[in-house]
């Protein structure tokens, strides 16, 4: 694992850094403002802090992203902080074999990972998914009374009971999955002290023999699941999959499409009960509820901030960018461009354009997940808002996150009804 130290130095002619502190308490909290004052007074800039070009605007990020020969996606999950020897030693003793496989990995190898995933992660595997989802969200449900943490009590969970159950991983890992997501966007996306790191990449490396061992028994003894599925379609060729390379698409569906989802799912919570109207709206009338989500994602993405790394010299936004220097995408931004949406800073689950955010990417590495968190978002929010038609945010409550540059969403959110 590689850390960003190979930083290069801004150009004269760039914008001043209007302030960007992803890890400051007013940034982490609530970071559209910064967001809309970058985009019209320095809409690609160079962050001293943090050692990158900094894109805000919709269009450039939208050009960066559909143009994979240009830019690299091998950035895309390296730690912000510089791996210390300390943590490095505990990856490498401890046989840490994460290879990039999808987000973080160019052509052709990526095109050879995501042509195998996609045979056996299928449309019909995930609509099958439903009655889970919809099983797990009325059980939760049940046990819910007015005044507790839906984060704790059921939207944190959910999501990785989902994974868990699409690979196949058993429900007792449901503990080990959750903080294993959660030690993941502090290591990678955090600023962590060298302890912090060696602790955590301790925890990651236990994680990964979790996941290898996990492999070597499907691969004894398959199942009707996506491992076995995966197994299947490597068929012992280690030119389709390595079983290392088998066991790192598990730790990316684990760790990304449990957090994503579990934000997505906060988020827009969160947000409906701000906007009471809106949640009634969808438990008279359930046929806005994909449109919703579709807000939901452009109005407060889950992930708010992406990576690549330019391939030769370029020029973004009218800014002259050096071959090898590592971008930040701010998605959160781009979804909030008044150039794409009229009146970005409301929100509206009528919204007709919402779909046009980026939340999931766009082009060759759009997110493979999709389907399914749109899938559990529609069928939560569906079954929420019929069960608990007047439901309301505690008043008051404050709002925690954890401070990084890319996930965002409250870590509880207390409700009554």
């Amino acid at each position: 694992m590689r850390s960003l130290d190979e930083r290069t130095t801004p150009l004269m002619h760039a914008p001043p850094d209007p302030g960007y502190d992803p890890f400051a308490r007013g940034m982490v909290d609530d970071p559209y403002g910064f967001f809309a004052l970058a985009r019209e007074t320095a809409p690609v800039f160079y962050s001293e802090l943090i050692g990158h070009w900094v894109v805000t605007g919709r269009d450039d990020i939208l050009s960066i992203l559909m143009a994979p020969e240009v830019y690299s996606a091998s950035n895309a999950i390296q730690p912000i902080t510089e791996v210390g020897e300390g943590a490095r030693r505990v990856l490498e003793e401890g046989g840490w074999g994460l290879i990039p496989v999808l987000g973080n990995n160019d052509r052709p190898d990526h095109t050879r990972f995501r042509r195998s995933v996609g045979r056996v992660f299928t449309a019909r595997r995930v609509a099958g998914l439903e009655p889970f989802i919809a099983a797990n969200t009325h059980a939760a449900l049940d046990e819910l009374r007015p005044g507790d943490d839906l984060v704790g009590a059921f939207l944190e969970d959910l999501p990785a009971r989902v994974i868990l159950h699409l690979l196949g991983v058993p429900q007792d890992a449901l503990a080990m999955v959750r903080k294993g997501s959660d030690n993941q966007v502090r290591f990678i996306w955090g600023r962590l002290t060298a302890s912090e790191q060696e602790e955590l990449a301790t925890a990651m490396v236990r994680f990964w023999t979790y996941l290898r061992a996990f492999v070597d028994d499907r691969l004894a003894a398959p199942r009707d699941d996506l491992t076995s599925a995966l197994l299947a379609v490597r068929d012992g060729d280690d030119g389709v999959f390595t079983l290392d390379e088998v066991c790192s698409v598990l730790f990316a569906f684990l760790n990304a499409g449990h957090k994503t989802t579990s934000s997505l799912l906060t988020n827009g919570v969160r947000r409906l009960l701000e906007h009471p109207g809106s949640w009634r709206a969808l438990h008279d009338d359930p046929e806005l509820i994909d449109g919703a989500v579709e807000e939901i994602l452009r109005f407060d993405s889950s992930v708010v901030a992406w990576r690549r790394r330019a391939l030769r010299d370029v020029t973004v936004g009218g800014i002259d960018i050096s071959a090898g220097a590592p971008l930040l995408l701010l998605l959160g931004a781009a979804n909030h461009d008044p150039a794409t949406f009229d009146a970005p800073e409301t929100f509206d689950i009528r919204r007709k354009n919402a779909s046009d955010h980026l939340s999931f990417g766009h082009g060759i590495h759009f997110c493979l997940g999709a389907p399914l968190a749109r899938l559990e978002a529609r069928t939560v929010l569906k079954i929420l808002t019929q069960r608990l038609p007047d439901a309301r945010l505690v008043d008051p409550q404050r709002f925690e996150f954890v401070p990084n540059i890319a996930f965002r969403a409250p870590q509880g959110l207390l409700i009554e009804w």
